[in-house]
C-alpha cells in the first residue's frame, strides 16, 4: 500500500530540524531527531493518535534530487516495516505551517517533553507533562499552568503571556518553583519562529540570561531551543522541548 508523505528540513544553527505529515494525518508532526551525515539522513517523528502512540524512522540516502531508504512504522504495540521514496520539492513549493498570530494559538492544554540540563536559576532538569492555557476574558492576557513531573517528583510552574496584536510582541513571565521569576520579552514578527530574552536573573553572584527559540512547526505543534549565558558570556545550549496540543 501506498501513502504520500511530506518531510520538510530545515538547518538551524549547527544543527537541523524539520516536521511531517507522515505520522498522523490530521496534523503536522515535529520531527523528534534529525541526523545529517555526509549523504546519509536519519529521522525519528512521534504524535498520538486514538490507537496509540505513532512513531516513525528511517534512514534515508540521496541521490541527487531524490532520497530512498527503508524504516519502521509504530503504531501502539504493532511494528510495521516501510519504504520511503522522496522527491526534493523547490522551496517555493515547500509547505510551510500557516499559523496566525494570535494568542488564542496557545490556548488549551498541551503535552511537553523537555530534554536538557539542570542549571538553577534558569532550568531545573528535564521534564514533562502538561501545561495548560486559558486566555482571560475578550483580552490579549492568557495563564497557564504547568503540572509536570521532574525527576520522578511532581513539578509546577505558573506561566503568563501577553500579546500586542499591533505589534506582534511578546511578554512573558514564568513563575518557577523555589521563587524565580523569569520576564521575557518576544517578538512573534515571523508566524514560524518566536525569539525570546529573559531579563538578567542575579544569583550567587552572577548574571544568569535566556534566550529561547520557540519555533511553530503546525497549528497543533511547536519545539523549544534554549540557551544560556553567565556574566554575559557566549551562549551555550541549554535544552531542547517539544509541545504537543492536546484534543
Amino acid at each position: 500500500m501506498e501513502s504520500p508523505i511530506i518531510i520538510t528540513i530545515v538547518k538551524r544553527g549547527d544543527g537541523y530540524a524539520g516536521s511531517t505529515n507522515g505520522v498522523n494525518a490530521s496534523s503536522e508532526s515535529a520531527l523528534k531527531r534529525v541526523t545529517v551525515d555526509g549523504s546519509r539522513l536519519t529521522i525519528e517523528a512521534a504524535d498520538d493518535s486514538k490507537l496509540g502512540a505513532v512513531v516513525l524512522t528511517s534512514e534515508l540516502a540521496a541521490e541527487g534530487n531524490a532520497m530512498k531508504g527503508t524504516g519502521t512504522l509504530a503504531v501502539g504495540a504493532q511494528k510495521f516495516d516501510v519504504a520511503l521514496a522522496l522527491q526534493r520539492r523547490p522551496r517555493a513549493e515547500a509547505i510551510q505551517p500557516h499559523v496566525e498570530q494570535r494568542v488564542d494559538y496557545f490556548v488549551g492544554r498541551w503535552k511537553f517533553d523537555y530534554i536538557g540540563a539542570e542549571f538553577p536559576p534558569l532550568s531545573a532538569g528535564g521534564r514533562s507533562g502538561t501545561v495548560a492555557f486559558t486566555r482571560t476574558g475578550t483580552s490579549n492576557f492568557i495563564t497557564g499552568r504547568v503540572e509536570g513531573e521532574l525527576v520522578g517528583q511532581p513539578y509546577q510552574e505558573q506561566l503568563s503571556i501577553d500579546l500586542d496584536p499591533e505589534t506582534n510582541m511578546l511578554a512573558f513571565v514564568e513563575r518557577r518553583p523555589g521563587g524565580v521569576e523569569l520576564v521575557s520579552v518576544a517578538s512573534w514578527r515571523s508566524p514560524i519562529a518566536i525569539t525570546f530574552h529573559t531579563s538578567p536573573v542575579q544569583e550567587n553572584g552572577k548574571t544568569y540570561q535566556l534566550r529561547r527559540l520557540l519555533s511553530v512547526t503546525s497549528p497543533t505543534a511547536f519545539d523549544v531551543t534554549e540557551d544560556f549565558s553567565v556574566d554575559g558570556g557566549p551562549f551555550r545550549r541549554l535544552g531542547n522541548g517539544h509541545y504537543t496540543k492536546l484534543p
